[in-house]
């Protein structure tokens, strides 16, 4: 059989601190440039490992493979305010 819980009296809200709410902003503008750079930098690689073990053209895959590092960083150098 179910027993009946009484509602107990819970104490007064406490109110938090206010968030930051440019902080909150600034970091996820910083993760959507690192999912962004990301992608980048995969689908290069991608494309060089493609040229490298596929089509049979290694300075063509080691350019892109080498991009894939290079890519990512320069773009997010150049992208900073």
């Amino acid at each position: 059989m179910a027993t009946k819980h009484r509602p107990e009296h819970h104490s007064e809200l406490q109110v938090e601190s206010p968030m930051d709410y440019a902080q909150h902003e600034a970091t996820y503008n910083g993760f959507l440039a690192g999912v962004k750079y990301g992608i980048v930098c995969m689908a290069i690689l991608l494309v060089g490992l493609y040229f490298a073990i596929i089509a049979d053209q290694a300075g063509v895959g080691f350019v892109l493979i080498f991009a894939s590092v290079i890519v990512p960083v320069v773009m997010a150098v150049m992208s900073r305010k």
